[in-house]
């Protein structure tokens, strides 16, 4: 459903991303992990195409693109097949929360005011956040505006979310609440690429699990074969000192 071959990123003379393939099955839960700067955020960024890749190709559906020649029309066409889910929620400070999650329906998708808000609060019903929808992002906690992310990436209906650390910038405290729902979104067969260093997440609600290091996929699996029964050294260090944190 959802395949990238050879995937490559720089920043200047930094490789961040080196020749990445993976494929992404509908209803896949694929759980990122790794060490920080290793191209985890830079390759979900990229499918997105908020970073230019250099060089690779991106299939989703009936959809296809080469990231050597990708024209604006195959931009656009990307960005209504994947939506974003960040670590420090981006909302619109001066749009109530039921606006936020219209804002992408109407101004990007053309639909009409009432189509969206009724878009918008069935999503934001699902994510228990529908009490809240005049209310302003200020008055939120971190896990109540992270949800009202994920109600936002719903509603354009996209083919796979892709999430960045969502857990990353809130307290300890309201890290369960979004895990909740990404685990019902889980049980809903919706297809999640999930960049996470929630280690129980990964085991418990991923079916298939990456690790990367140094800008590549150095072991892929199972939840049981790469976290509880990893093979590569790489990968048993960086699980070891998780753990141990």
């Amino acid at each position: 459903m959802l395949k990238i071959k050879n995937l490559s990123k720089s920043f200047g003379s930094n490789k961040v991303l080196n020749n990445i393939s993976l494929e992404v099955n509908q209803g896949d839960v694929v759980a990122i992990i790794g060490p920080s700067g290793t191209g985890k955020s830079t390759l979900l960024r990229c499918l997105n195409y908020l970073e230019k890749p250099d060089s690779g190709e991106i299939q989703i559906g009936d959809f296809s693109a080469n990231f050597d020649h990708i024209t604006k029309a195959e931009i656009y066409q990307l960005r209504k097949y994947t939506s974003m889910v960040f670590q420090q929620y981006n909302l619109f400070k001066n749009k109530t929360v039921l606006q936020n999650v219209t804002e992408g329906l109407v101004i990007v998708q053309k639909k009409s005011k009432e189509e969206a808000e009724e878009i918008a609060s069935r999503c934001l019903k699902q994510v228990g956040m529908y009490d809240k929808k005049d209310a302003y992002p200020s008055t939120l906690s971190g896990g109540q505006q992270q949800r009202v992310g994920i109600a936002r990436a719903l509603a354009i209906n996209p083919e796979v979310i892709l999430f960045d650390e969502p857990t990353s910038a809130l307290d300890p405290e309201l890290v369960q609440e979004v895990l909740n729902i990404m685990r019902e979104l889980a049980e809903q067969k919706v297809t999640m690429v999930v960049v996470t260093h929630e280690m129980r997440f990964a085991r418990d609600v991923s079916n298939h699990v990456i690790f990367m290091n140094g800008g590549e996929i150095v072991e892929e699996g199972t939840p049981q074969e790469v976290i509880v029964n990893p093979q590569k050294d790489r990968t048993k260090k960086f699980l070891s000192q998780i753990i141990s944190e």
